[in-house]
């Protein structure tokens, strides 16, 4: 794989992953039965790997770039360009969240907290929405099939749900457990999704590193299943979440690398 490809790659998935995880921390503030401190702790830490997450993607995007130092060029046609509308609706996203957790870290409430949650969820849906627009181009027929842009929606809450997981895992068990739940759910949909994708390209019969890896993903869903419905977390949730986010991340490299090298 090309250096482009990789950064293509990264970025896109570490950005999907912060706005799932924004989206997330809202559901996990509301349904917490822990105390007022350790609620507030625990959100400020998901802020704050939310904006390192994002800010991190931001600068893979520009290696992607031919030219870095001219990145904010991309910004010139905003009103044509869905690449464009990406990058601006991306440093939109970090410029809101690097304010909300400044007034978090010094409990500033000039701003209501829930106005940033809000312009901070609807902007990370905004910039998902532009990024298929991006990728989808009549140029690019492997990619315009219902199973690509479908995954630029599993990322976002399968990596999401992964780490608010690993968050909670030993603080608050029991809330861990549903975020665990509904993980192995997404990961079904990765599996059928990504089943469908290389149905389109035809490539279904191929044994690979991407089929090794789910089927990896898949054996290890049965022990972390049991400890669910015996209501425990169990070492084996671990390795089940571990291999399941190499799989969708795989997911987004079969799609952008092997399927269209011109990305």
């Amino acid at each position: 794989m090309e250096k482009y490809n990789i950064s293509l790659v990264v970025f896109t998935w570490l950005t999907q992953a912060s706005v799932g995880l924004i989206l997330l921390r809202a559901i996990y503030m509301r349904r917490s039965s822990a105390g007022d401190e350790k609620i507030y702790i625990t959100g400020r830490y998901i802020l704050l790997t939310t904006f390192i997450l994002l800010v991190t993607g931001l600068l893979f995007s520009f290696s992607h770039l031919n030219y870095p130092r001219h990145a904010f060029n991309a910004l010139n046609n905003i009103s044509t360009s869905w690449m464009s509308k990406e990058i601006l609706a991306e440093i939109i996203l970090v410029l809101i969240l690097l304010v909300w957790y400044i007034l978090i870290g010094f409990m500033i409430k000039k701003i209501p907290f829930l106005i940033l949650e809000v312009l901070a969820g609807a902007s990370g849906i905004i910039l998902i929405y532009f990024m298929i627009r991006t990728y989808m181009l009549p140029t690019l027929e492997e990619l315009n099939t219902p199973a690509f842009p479908l995954s630029f929606i599993i990322t976002p809450l399968l990596a999401g749900s992964a780490i608010i997981y690993f968050f909670l895992r030993k603080s608050e068990p029991e809330l861990a457990i549903k975020y665990k739940m509904f993980f192995t759910i997404l990961f079904l949909f990765s599996l059928i999704n990504h089943t469908l994708f290389r149905s389109f390209q035809h490539d279904l019969k191929e044994l690979n590193i991407f089929t090794a890896f789910y089927l990896a993903a898949l054996i290890t869903s049965i022990p972390s299943l049991s400890s669910t419905v015996k209501n425990k977390n169990a070492i084996s949730d671990v390795i089940f979440l571990n291999l399941a986010i190499i799989c969708d991340f795989l997911n987004r490299v079969y799609a952008l690398t092997y399927t269209n090298p011109a990305l």
